[in-house]
């Protein structure tokens, strides 16, 4: 596939625009925000709406809010399914380009900046004091908007009774800018290069126009936003989480930078999310112990949106239906809205907290805390012979070399292309990818073993470069020999100094700081700890836990260093041992 095809794909996927016929009343509108800046908004009625106030649906978004043919300026129809159901049950919807984006004005320095948390309040309040408002807000989105719909609870403006964030970012920098502080340029660039085309309305490669707001086409507008940063160019000039991107910070682009406003507001919150969805699964959870908003969160087993399944046990090389369905992740959106925008009974205070999906059992569980009641941490260590065991070796020099291959991959369809709108395939089987790898297994379980929460690997270790990237994939091993993949986590090792956060108890945190950062000692055994994704996993009788040990994933990571090939030296002998430690659930 060309990358200008991945582009045509991604710009209908993650808008999703699949051109529903269009038979509601549209209006738009240029509404001024900070520093009065004009932002453009759609506002679609319901099909047989006569005259009466409803609850108004945002959605603010950098991938247009509506196009149209670039030869006859007619509008195409570009509202989604999800759109199309909100409609149909009596919701006003108010799709709004962000600042420096479609149709409104602005330059736009990075993403998710104040400023355009900022606008959001002037938008909420233009639309409150509308004939056809009755004053009640909500906000609803997948990835890009769906940050935005949590973001505008850090307004506080009274009128917001409840958000949806789907498939949402949390910490920017980890997810899914720079995961493990590398970079990915296989999906950030096709991203970048997709967004400055979105920016300057690039029909020739768009096969579309931005929609527009009255008569005149938006020509001012979009000669603007020839000074917005390009998103590839930014990140690699900005390796560490307190790096300026474009005018801002890092720390000053994502929900966690909102964390007081946010929780002050106590905006309700139903947050869906996949274990398998690049970072977000950890910042779900991050946000449900440590925000104190009223929170219910539907952890699925699914690709980024929700669109296909992608349990390792279930799906292999083609795509399988969701679990949820998408019939019944459009009703419990429905049916939250219902409950705090119209008042209507939807027993929603009786959901439980957390419904995560459990692989291997492939069902899912329910909790009202997190962690969930049981949990203890396990520690298994690594051995001999490639062995995984829960007691520490005696040995006084036990030690295995592994020279990075950079071959080793996740694939193409892994939890950080899912991102791009792809379906996550091909993890069911590993066994070809643990023969590049260093790997250590357990002997078959003599019982069950729930495997729930983030997972720590801790390794004694030692480099021939001082550069290098670690990564350690989580695997389960049925009786036959055949692994698959559970989880990941990896690490620049320039950044595996430790720090404090109170965010992260018992698990290791790092700043991913400038000033935290520094080059490995050539061949000094350093103690190097790091989380794992999140997961949840039940662990047959008989199969295996496996960690498989690798220094790249060629087709996601740039390759670190860039020249030159690392012999990492793992440790397990009575002095320096290294082990993996497990949030098993009893």
């Amino acid at each position: 596939m060309t990358a200008k095809r991945f582009l045509f794909i991604l710009f209908f996927v993650s808008t999703y625009q699949f051109g529903f016929s269009q038979t509601n009343t549209v209006e738009s509108y240029y509404i001024p925000a900070v520093n009065g800046t004009k932002l453009a908004m759609d506002v679609y009625f319901p099909e047989d709406y006569k005259n009466k106030k409803l609850p108004v649906l945002f959605e603010l978004t950098r991938y247009w809010r509506g196009k149209e043919d670039p030869k006859s300026g007619k509008p195409i129809a570009s509202l989604n399914q999800l759109d199309k159901y909100f409609l149909d049950h009596d919701y006003i919807l108010a799709k709004v380009d962000v600042r420096g984006t479609g149709a409104s004005y602005g330059v736009r320095k990075a993403e998710y900046t104040p400023t355009e948390v900022k606008d959001a309040w002037y938008i909420v309040d233009w639309v409150v004091n509308q004939t056809w408002s009755d004053g009640n807000v909500g906000a609803y989105g997948t990835s890009y908007a769906g940050t935005t719909a949590e973001l505008l609870c850090a307004t506080q403006h009274p009128a917001i009774k409840a958000v949806i964030p789907g498939w949402s970012d949390f910490d920017v920098y980890e997810s899914p800018s720079r995961p493990y502080g590398m970079l990915a340029t296989s999906f950030i660039a096709p991203w970048s290069q997709y967004v400055d085309w979105l920016d300057q309305n690039s029909v020739e490669n768009l096969g579309a126009s931005v929609r527009r707001v009255g008569e005149d086409f938006p020509m001012d507008a979009i000669k603007e936003h020839e000074n917005n940063t390009i998103v590839l160019e930014a990140l690699t000039k900005a390796p560490y989480k307190d790096s300026k991107f474009g005018d801002f910070k890092f720390e000053e682009l994502d929900p966690l930078h909102w964390k007081k406003e946010i929780s002050e507001s106590n905006i309700p919150m139903l947050v869906l999310t996949s274990w398998l969805d690049a970072g977000t699964a950890e910042g779900t959870l991050l946000r449900l112990q440590h925000f104190d908003n009223p929170q219910k969160v539907v952890m699925m087993p699914t690709s980024h949106g929700g669109g296909s399944h992608a349990s390792p046990f279930l799906v292999s090389d083609k795509m399988v239906a969701p679990v949820p369905s998408v019939t019944e992740q459009l009703k419990l959106r429905l049916d939250f809205f219902d409950h705090y925008l119209k008042e209507k009974d939807k027993g929603v205070e009786a959901w439980p907290t957390i419904k995560y999906y459990n692989f291997g059992e492939e069902s899912f569980k329910q909790s009202d805390i997190w962690p969930p009641k049981g949990q203890q941490r396990i520690q298994y260590f690594l051995d001999a012979n490639g062995e995984l065991n829960t007691s520490s070796s005696d040995e006084h020099l036990g030690m295995d070399e592994y020279l990075v291959d950079f071959s080793v991959s996740t694939g193409t369809n892994n939890r950080w292309t899912t991102q791009m709108g792809k379906h996550i395939l091909n993890l069911d089987n590993r066994n070809a990818a643990d023969s590049l790898m260093l790997t250590y297994t357990t002997a078959p379980l003599a019982e069950p073993l729930q495997i729930t929460g983030t997972p720590v690997i801790s390794l004694n270790l030692s480099s021939t470069h001082k550069e290098g990237g670690i990564f350690v994939y989580l695997e389960d091993v049925d009786p036959s020999g055949r692994s698959r993949y559970i989880t990941e986590g990896g690490l620049l090792l320039e950044h595996r100094k430790l720090s404090k956060n109170d965010m992260f108890d018992k698990i290791p945190y790092h700043s991913f700081r400038k000033s935290d950062a520094s080059p490995m000692s050539i061949d000094k055994i350093e103690e190097v700890s790091f989380k794992l994704h999140p997961t949840s996993i039940l662990i047959k009788k008989g199969h295996s836990i496996r960690i498989a040990i690798s220094g790249a994933d060629k087709d996601t990571f740039d390759k670190v260093p860039t020249e030159g090939t690392p012999t990492f030296s793992i440790y397990r002998n009575k002095t320096n041992k290294s082990f993996l430690e497990l949030p098993i659930v009893e």
